[in-house]
């Protein structure tokens, strides 16, 4: 399940409480208990729902319902995150533009939730909420094993939970079930091995859909060997000092102790000291031969942009001695003291100064939508694009000038300008 943007939102949580597909040979549960899913952070991508045998056959549809959502989003005129609930049940009907067959080969379905189309906003303030889904389908081995729409799993966050041989389980919070990996000679090992692994350790893995079904680790990340911490996702809203002594974030991931998903969509504030580590996460970026020098540290981390913070403790509840207040009040899920902090992609839509072809290096002035978060947080405008030989073209070789994206990727503020190296770009 991943997201087409609604430019004016940081956040958007919702449980998935069900979800089954309607097929010629009987239909296919997917969820049956409430699930958690905070959908900003998939701008541009998607991230694994379930695992599914499905009857062979014709699928036309699909049934999902959302108990609850939070929203929130940066209010145009006092230039502050508000926090806001859409009150559930919420059902949706999901008819596919063509029937999907499923057989004997292993495939993948790609929910894209329409946030611009599902949600809005009346006069009086109140959110509401049609969900519109747009689904695409890709079988095993047909493109790039790494894509989401072959059944690729880009840099999924959880706790590992078991570990057998050379294979390990691991628990998402937004997940709607335990994902078990194997792993082989080629599997990259980040800051753990195999024969290190445990259950409790935090990490971030990418995978591939092998033909019998089964996932493989292509890389496993470990960003807390040990149990007892925890790490979070989300986009800065504020940076308190210089050099900084503490963030405001909205949250949209998470894992570990003290983690609980109705976090997602609420403040937290994040402690940094003078022994806080900076890094960006590269996994699947190609940084080279740019024409700036890419930052991220201490005095080069701004609001607007995604971080992971990383903590050897659990997250403290409360708002942490901020009152509330600065996030719409009352909406400060609470504290994480960061031992490290990770600079992570994210989505910015936008229009397309130039037609992009795919495989060619350009940059580009993206031009922001007047409603954009991001604008309403930063100031900006308009957003440096920087294309990249190996940078994904979602859908097709091309897009037209003057076409809404968008584009997700690392983000930097460099010379007094937005720049984002991008991973992946579509049109909206």
């Amino acid at each position: 399940m991943g997201d087409s943007p609604a430019d004016w939102m940081l956040a958007f949580s919702m449980n998935v409480s069900s979800m089954t597909l309607t097929g010629s040979n009987g239909n296919a549960t997917v969820v049956s208990t409430s699930t958690p899913m905070e959908m900003m952070h998939l701008m541009g991508t998607m991230q694994p729902l379930a695992m599914v045998s499905a009857p062979q056959g014709s699928y036309t549809g699909a049934t999902v319902t959302i108990g609850s959502a939070t929203v929130m989003y940066m209010d145009p005129t006092t230039k502050a995150p508000v926090q806001a609930t859409i009150s559930g049940p919420i059902t949706g009907s999901v008819t596919f533009t063509s029937p999907i067959t499923v057989g004997s080969t292993p495939m993948a379905m790609g929910f894209d939730l329409d946030l611009a189309s599902s949600v809005t906003q009346g006069s009086n303030g109140t959110l509401s909420m049609n969900p519109v889904f747009h689904v695409t389908s890709g079988t095993q081995g047909s493109g790039n094993p790494m894509d989401y729409a072959d059944g690729g799993i880009n840099q999924m966050m959880g706790m590992v939970s078991g570990v057998s041989g050379s294979s390990f389980t691991m628990t998402s919070m937004q997940a709607a079930q335990t994902f078990t990996f194997a792993t082989n000679s080629s599997t990259t090992f980040d800051g753990t091995s195999m024969s290190a692994m445990g259950s409790g350790m935090l990490a971030l893995v990418d995978a591939t859909m092998q033909s019998d079904g089964s996932l493989l680790a292509t890389r496993v990340q470990s960003m807390m060997g040990s149990s007892g911490g925890m790490m979070g996702g989300g986009i800065i809203t504020a940076v308190t000092g210089q050099p900084p002594t503490s963030l405001t974030m909205v949250m949209q991931n998470g894992a570990g102790t003290s983690m609980m998903s109705s976090y997602f969509a609420s403040g937290a504030t994040v402690n940094l000291s003078s022994s806080t580590t900076y890094e960006m996460d590269e996994d699947g970026m190609d940084m080279t031969s740019l024409p700036f020098t890419p930052a991220f540290d201490a005095n080069h981390i701004y609001a607007g942009q995604s971080v992971m913070p990383i903590s050897s403790t659990g997250m403290m509840s409360g708002s942490g001695g901020m009152g509330g207040g600065m996030m719409g009040g009352g909406s400060m899920a609470g504290t994480i003291t960061a031992n490290e902090v990770a600079l992570e992609p994210q989505g910015i839509t936008g229009t397309a100064a130039v037609t992009l072809t795919g495989g060619t290096a350009t940059s580009f002035a993206m031009t922001l939508p007047s409603d954009s978060a991001f604008t309403t947080l930063t100031g900006a405008t308009s957003v440096m694009v920087f294309q990249q030989g190996s940078t994904t073209l979602e859908g097709g070789s091309t897009i037209a000038s003057g076409t809404a994206m968008h584009t997700f990727g690392l983000l930097f503020y460099d010379g007094g300008q937005w720049k984002m190296v991008a991973m992946r770009m579509g049109a909206n």
